[in-house]
């Protein structure tokens, strides 16, 4: 069974940076589990690799994909599984870096075979979201599949609308289609290790990488994408990022306010991949600002 080496960790927290080191010494690529990253066109907020980074290791599942194409967690494990067998028939290791957990969660587990995205059904539920408020789509979801409204927040208007779309398309609950579409888990032997770090000292990296993705030049490519209508308010309501990048270029807040807003929508994000992690992750956890760090990874990895 091929083993992949995954890193899992919350935005900021260095997982680039460690996989790439990983990568040189094992003769690794690096498959990248986020969510954000595999949009095109949208570089600096979601943190990709630099060209720098990228001379230094090959890297996977990055750039597929057009920013206002919705990407389900079933067609992110086959373009990731295809990701890792190209890597392992050329004798390499594969390295996956896990930022978007439920991504990771369909590779592990397993996951039904669901419907591809109905736009038109997305946006009318956009549209009621926007006018009559969340709530409305959860109650409307605790009609149509209430195992589903009892298990999502109203706050998660993603899950809700997704949910909705495959009773909308099938006619039948998520639990339904779980149970008579499910896919096994992968064939691979994930041995796992967890970044950490200082919730302070990440929260500070959190607002220092804000502001440096400021002066590299975020707002000016918010405004690219937007211009050449690549990414709709829509999709950048749900980017943190672009959605605050969208609202300074509306002139609903100031340069200081966007960043404050920026930062703290980052910290939030971390905040829920950390709880994640919390109740998934069963790998040791490795603190980031050991100088060891590489050498634990590897001689950990080695003696799995």
């Amino acid at each position: 069974m091929p083993r992949v080496l995954t890193i899992l960790g919350p935005t900021a927290v260095g997982k680039t940076a460690v996989a790439i080191q990983v990568a040189e010494r094992l003769g690794g690529e690096i498959v990248s589990c986020d969510s954000r990253q595999i949009f095109k066109h949208l570089d600096i907020g979601t943190a990709k690799p630099t060209a720098a980074e990228r001379k230094h290791a090959a890297f996977h599942l990055i750039d597929m994909m057009p920013p206002d194409r919705f990407m389900n967690a079933h067609e992110f494990r086959s373009l990731a599984e295809t990701a890792i067998d190209d890597i392992v028939s050329r004798g390499k290791l594969p390295v996956m870096t896990v930022g978007t957990g439920f991504y990771f969660k369909a590779m592990t587990d397993g996951i039904f075979e669901a419907p591809s995205a109905d736009e038109g059904f997305r946006k009318e539920m956009e549209r009621i979201a926007e006018s009559e408020g969340s709530p409305t789509l959860h109650a409307r979801l605790t009609q149509v599949d209430p195992k589903a409204a009892s298990e999502i927040s109203e706050n998660d208007k993603v899950r809700m609308v997704r949910a909705l779309e495959l009773h909308y398309l099938t006619g039948r609950t998520r639990s339904e289609l779980s149970n008579e579409t499910q896919l096994p888990p992968s064939p691979y032997q994930f041995v796992t290790v967890e970044l950490a770090l200082d919730r302070e000292e990440l929260y500070d990296r959190i607002n220092r990488r804000c502001e440096q993705m400021l002066v590299d030049g975020l707002i000016d490519e918010a405004k690219s994408v937007r211009e050449k209508e690549l990414l709709s308010d829509q999709m950048a309501e749900k980017i943190v990022g672009y959605k605050e990048a969208y609202e300074y270029l509306d002139g609903s807040c100031d340069l200081e306010e966007m960043l404050s807003k920026f930062q703290q929508a980052t910290r939030n994000y971390a905040k829920r991949q950390i709880t994640w992690f919390r109740k998934h992750a069963n790998g040791p956890k490795y603190d980031v600002s050991d100088n060891t760090l590489t050498d634990n990874i590897l001689r950990d990895f080695e003696s799995a």
